[in-house]
């Protein structure tokens, strides 16, 4: 123990609880949240809700970061509860310092979750704009991009422009299956 320490007590009941980024377990971010909850210690996963990328993909939120999650909670005195917590793998650090997230980054989070609860990307909160470039997440044309042409009748189809040897053609498509392509 250095003598810097010794002179300098940490008054742990002072500090300031901060946001720590946690790793969690291979799809163990529910399991973690609920027991850390339990212990007291206020855990936060944002959630997203992506179009599912195959049939048998999960329809529903699935969280935005997979593997972290963002703990807020003292250092100094709950880093045991969080480290040792079924379904947290580690505190993530960097060169032995946790690393944190700032306050305002969470509030932005969850703004963009509203009474919702989870994020939903721009394409399906307000639709996908016409002329834009999309791919196809899953069937049989997965992966092959086109220009979205419009949306049919109920939305919950649409019509892309695909070109296949030389030729354009429209298709259509489930809405779901669709995923904005970014420059």
């Amino acid at each position: 123990m250095n003598g810097e320490s010794a002179r300098f007590p940490i008054d742990v009941q002072n500090l300031q609880p901060e946001w720590l980024v946690v790793r969690t377990k291979p799809r163990q971010e529910r399991v973690a949240v609920c027991h850390l909850r339990q212990r007291e210690v206020e855990p936060y996963c944002p959630l997203f809700l992506e179009p599912p990328w195959h049939a048998r993909a999960p329809k529903g939120p699935t969280p935005l970061f997979g593997g972290y999650i963002f703990v807020r909670c003292n250092p100094h005195t709950q880093l045991n509860a969080v480290s040792y917590c079924p379904g947290v793998l580690m505190p993530v650090r960097f060169d032995r310092r946790l690393a944190t997230v700032e306050q305002d980054i969470i509030d932005a989070l969850k703004q963009r979750e509203a009474e919702r609860g989870y994020v939903v990307p721009t394409e399906m909160e307000i639709g996908i704009e016409k002329g834009s470039k999309v791919r196809i997440m899953a069937g049989p044309l997965k992966d092959v991009e086109g220009i979205f042409r419009g949306y049919l009748r109920g939305g919950q189809r649409a019509r892309v422009l695909m070109e296949f040897l030389r030729q354009r053609s429209l298709v259509e498509v489930e809405t779901e299956l669709l995923a904005v392509v970014r420059a």
